[in-house]
């Protein structure tokens, strides 16, 4: 069984079985709207390389992604272009700086440093001691976090009493905490399952929830119900782009030793199969758990289900509805197969 083929076909004909919308259609407005959407992203074209295979280029498609979504959930919100416009910027800047970070701290292996940059001092206990010159990548990733937790402020929503903390500063935290987890964290027999489940999902599904609920703020800040709501479409999206995602990458992550949503299920239901280092043997017995267990299957009906129920309640046209959605399968088609 080819695991990329298996999983594609089930979820994209779930998704097509649920009533939602062809990605086809929509694939060439979504590239178009995502590489050339946004102005107030030029500069990023042209920032330095930050390694020898990231270029100025491919972080602007990152950054596109992300002001791509905020668009999308300023559609769901009704917010205004001015509204929408800076909504998207910000959506852009995050996503950008949650994947660069994610890069740095797996890929260059520069855990340690990231963490210890100025900018993040509000997430951890010690006090800023980094005195080197900061690289291309570590540069772009400290004004990003800055210029995103600044406009994040401008937004918070206070708590009366002894709460007062912001809960998107909070959730923000909480991403910052997954990402430091997962990155020390390696496939073994002895791990804590439930965190780690937790911990994925805060880096994979909830990024999504923050520019949901943000965008919502910059139109509705004080509309406690449509708040609501874009938490539970947030998620719901969210969720999606998790399964696609981990889904696409799971001999990869498996290569590496890092967790993943499917190596969890299959840690869940074999507690030993990672007591070893990856053989023939390895691969084949977590392609008959995920087959006989019909994980592709399962989870892409709940998630699939759970993004209608949340899309609903926001009663749209039934043609921003298919349009929008049309874009949302776009983008997942784009991600699972390059």
């Amino acid at each position: 069984m080819d695991w990329n083929d298996h999983f594609g076909t089930f979820f994209f004909e779930t998704w097509q079985k649920a009533g939602l919308p062809h990605h086809q259609e929509f694939l060439i407005e979504y590239i178009e709207t995502r590489e050339h959407g946004n102005s107030k992203s030029d500069w990023i074209k042209n920032s330095a390389a930050i390694s020898s295979v990231i270029n100025g280029s491919q972080l602007h498609s990152v950054y596109g992604f992300g002001a791509t979504m905020g668009k999308i959930f300023a559609v769901w919100f009704s917010l205004n272009k001015s509204s929408t416009e800076a909504a998207a910027d910000w959506c852009g800047r995050f996503n950008l700086g949650i994947s660069l970070f994610d890069y740095i701290c797996d890929e260059m292996d520069d855990l340690d440093e990231v963490t210890s940059l100025k900018v993040f001092q509000p997430f951890i206990n010690k006090s800023y001691s980094k005195t080197s010159i900061l690289n291309p990548a570590q540069k772009l990733l400290s004004n990003l976090a800055g210029s995103v937790l600044l406009d994040l402020e401008k937004t918070a929503i206070k708590k009366e009493g002894s709460q007062k903390t912001d809960v998107l500063f909070k959730v923000m935290k909480q991403l910052f905490e997954a990402q430091n987890f997962l990155s020390k964290e390696r496939l073994s027999d002895h791990a804590d399952l439930n965190k780690i489940k937790k911990a994925l999902y805060l880096k994979s599904a909830e990024p999504f929830r923050m520019m949901a609920e943000y965008t919502a703020r910059m139109g509705h800040s004080n509309d406690q119900s449509l708040l609501k709501n874009a938490r539970a479409i947030g998620k719901a999206v969210g969720y999606c782009y998790w399964l696609i995602d981990d889904a696409k990458d799971v001999w990869i992550d498996l290569e590496a030793e890092q967790w993943n949503l499917f190596l969890h299920l299959a840690a869940s239901e074999d507690p030993l199969i990672f007591t070893k280092k990856r053989d023939a043997f390895m691969d084949s017995h977590l392609l008959s758990i995920w087959k006989q267990s019909k994980h592709a299957e399962k989870i892409s009906s709940e998630i699939i289900k759970r993004l209608l129920h949340a899309i609903r309640k926001l009663e749209l046209s039934e043609k921003v509805e298919r349009h929008t959605l049309g874009l949302v399968s776009a983008s997942l088609w784009q991600w699972y197969k390059y």
